[in-house]
């Protein structure tokens, strides 16, 4: 029986990486490791009580959620952070305030491989994962759902070997760095000066914010705000505006076909020539180039 190859693409309001849904048959009896699905996406409430088909390895970019897992305290993840969860682990996660933005990315994946993957990074299963290297693996993210999404059922292969090197630069980033959290729960979450602070950057991640002063608002010396603020979120008060104004750049993108690279520029506040290289510098293309594609 010949492959058959199937994709849903399922639109999601202000996405990033639409839901890919990658259903076939027989080359899961052929590929040792697999994608199942990829993506990301602004995450609201979802409730697994029997669990997910495949293995899942998550990757929290913005805002703050939690995972409740069946006989296991309630896990945090806060930007910069990942989880990797095994199938059929019944599960639930959700925004840690039901107004906050949550951008979760997720991979999912399976095959006869995987199993014995998942045993070799047993220390790093349901257990919250700083991420030192956080913006190359959601680097490896974007470039696996755009192989997916461009290239159809030849993209299979070449999803096995990017998988593949996803699971090994998570397990490199965490034997350089050292940080892994068991069982870190919902009120480890930041300190609430702090969490002030970064609703002060999402207020105004577009205008020109001096982080001396949102240090100040909350209470904190520059220096210690950025110790607090790095050791909280993974990532530089810095990387996290730069974060905020991508991912709001590519909503503008892909709400107004019409808009010009200018124009979405002057909204987040950035000189034109700079906001294209650093959207190319995260996405991997122009802000052109992704409008036209989207």
């Amino acid at each position: 029986m010949n492959a058959h190859t199937y994709f849903l693409i399922m639109e999601v309001e202000f996405t990033m990486m639409p839901f890919l849904l990658a259903e076939f048959t027989n080359l899961e009896e052929i590929l040792p490791l697999y994608v199942y699905c990829v993506g990301s996406h602004e995450q609201k409430h979802l409730e697994r009580p029997e669990g997910y088909p495949a293995h899942q390895l998550f990757l929290s970019r913005s805002g703050q959620g939690i995972f409740r897992i069946q006989g296991h305290a309630d896990i945090l993840l806060t930007p910069g952070s990942a989880l990797l969860l095994p199938a059929n682990q019944p599960h639930a996660y959700f925004p840690y305030e039901s107004t906050e933005n949550w951008d979760l990315g997720f991979v999912a994946f399976d095959g006869k491989a995987a199993k014995s993957l998942l045993e070799q990074m047993n220390k790093l299963v349901l257990t919250v994962l700083q991420v030192p290297n956080f913006e190359l693996l959601w680097s490896q993210l974007e470039s696996l759902w755009q192989l997916i999404s461009l290239n159809g059922e030849q993209a299979y292969w070449e999803a096995s070997k990017r998988i593949y090197g996803m699971t090994i630069s998570l397990l490199e980033g965490q034997a350089s760095d050292k940080k892994i959290l068991k069982g870190v729960t919902s009120s480890g979450s930041p300190q609430p000066a702090l969490q002030a602070a970064v609703k002060l950057i999402h207020d105004h991640y577009n205008e020109r914010l001096l982080l001396t002063n949102v240090a100040r608002a909350a209470g904190y010396s520059p220096q210690h705000f950025h110790r607090l603020f790095v050791s909280s979120y993974g990532m530089t008060p810095q990387q996290y505006i730069l974060q905020l104004r991508m991912r709001r750049a590519t909503q503008l993108l892909q709400e107004n076909p019409s808009i010009t690279v200018e124009s979405v520029a002057e909204k987040l506040g950035m000189e034109t020539s700079y906001f294209i290289r650093m959207f190319k510098r995260t996405y991997g293309l122009t802000p052109k180039k992704y409008k036209d594609q989207s």
